[in-house]
Formats: C-alpha cells, sequence, structure tokens
C-alpha cells in the first residue's frame, strides 16, 4: 500500500486549525465545564452516580462538539484529501479531532469529583467513570459524523441529538445513555447482564453510526 500523500496527522493538524477558532465548539466546551460544576456545586453524592450522569451529558454534548469541529472544517479540503488519499483516511482524521475532545472531556469529568466530591470511592469507581464517559462522548461523537455525511442542516442536528438522548435516557434498555444510567446512578451494584449492557451498548451504538456515516460518504463520494 503506498504511503498517503496528505498523512492523516497532518490532516487533523489542518482541522485543528480551523477548529480552535470555532465558537460553536467553544461553546460546547464551556456548556460542558459548567455542566459539571453544576453537578458538583454541591453534595452530589458518591463518585459514582455523578459520574454516570455527566457521561450521559457527555452524548449530547459530544454531539455537539464534533459538529462544530466538522462544521469548521473545509467541504472543499475533504474532496481534495477523499481524491488523494481515500475517504478512510479522511474519516479517521474527521474522527481524531472529536475523540481528542472527547478524551479531555472525559478526563474532566473524572478529576471534578476526584477534587470537589467529599466522598471516598475506590479506584475503580473513577476508573469506570472514565470508560463510560469515553463511551458516550464517542456514540454522540459517531451521531455527529452520520448527520454531518447527510448534510442535515444544523438546526434539524440538534433536534435529532435532542431527541435520540431524551429517547435513550428514558429507555433503561437503549443505549447509549439508557444502559449507563441504569445500571450504574443507583446505589446498588448492577447485575451482571445491565453491566455488560452498559459498556456494549453504546460501542454497538457508535460502531453501527460510523459504519453508516462511511456508507453514506461512500455513496455521496
Amino acid at each position: 500500500m503506498s504511503a498517503p500523500l496528505v498523512p492523516v496527522r497532518r490532516a487533523v493538524r489542518l482541522g485543528a486549525t480551523a477548529a480552535v477558532a470555532s465558537r460553536s465548539l467553544l461553546g460546547a466546551t464551556f456548556a460542558w465545564l459548567v455542566a459539571l460544576a453544576a453537578v458538583y456545586a454541591s453534595d452530589a453524592g458518591p463518585p459514582r452516580q455523578p459520574m454516570a450522569f455527566t457521561a450521559a451529558l457527555l452524548f449530547p454534548i459530544g454531539a455537539w462538539a464534533t459538529a462544530a469541529m466538522l462544521a469548521a472544517g473545509s467541504d472543499d479540503l475533504r474532496a481534495v484529501l477523499t481524491a488523494a488519499d481515500g475517504r478512510g483516511r479522511v474519516l479517521a482524521a474527521d474522527s481524531a479531532l472529536p475523540l481528542g475532545w472527547i478524551a479531555g472531556a472525559a478526563l474532566t469529568g473524572v478529576l471534578a469529583p476526584l477534587l470537589f466530591d467529599p466522598h471516598p470511592a475506590p479506584a475503580t469507581s473513577f476508573v469506570l467513570g472514565a470508560v463510560l464517559h469515553v463511551l458516550t462522548g464517542a456514540a454522540g461523537a459517531a451521531l455527529a459524523l452520520l448527520l454531518h455525511a447527510l448534510r442535515v442542516s444544523p438546526g434539524v442536528q440538534l433536534l435529532v441529538v435532542v431527541l435520540a438522548g431524551l429517547v435513550s435516557g428514558r429507555l433503561a434498555v437503549l443505549p447509549p445513555i439508557g444502559p449507563v444510567l441504569a445500571a450504574w446512578s443507583g446505589d446498588a451494584n448492577p447485575g451482571a447482564a445491565p453491566a455488560v449492557w452498559s459498556f456494549a451498548g453504546p460501542l454497538v451504538v457508535t460502531a453501527v453510526l460510523v459504519a453508516a456515516a462511511a456508507a453514506v460518504r461512500r455513496r455521496r463520494g
């Protein structure tokens, strides 16, 4: 296989330059920090429960941040990169920045209870919280990738993300939010099946959405 004309790392740097200047990305980042501040402004209880809640919040906020990054990029540049290096590498470049943002958000989602939650908790609770944040955030990013590939308008994207979050949050078995809240937002430890589905559900959703985004890009290309 020949080397790409524009390596993924360089394409990511090009996208990062535009994304950093995005007011919408700044708004998503600010909203995330405000959400954490609101949760931990008073006694939120043992860290596992509030982390399950903030992980659920990261689904819509992660979708918002991803949509902002994708909108900040140039469609003309994407077309050139696709012609030069293929759709797979362009999709990887478009996914790298959102995943980096989500990783940072997950880190702050764990640091907040470490710093501000007075309740002691084992290290496994914080590892669990970090994993849940990454999984739900990745699902939100994957949904934004699909909506961008479908060329959905920003207003409709917002409606779809909010609706998906509300429906998933109300149905315990519907990932990515439902299983996370059902398994980890209570005081009791979940059973094996709910615990496994809280991880597997968001992974399945993310994989399906990314595959759909790749298929849409291939068809439109």
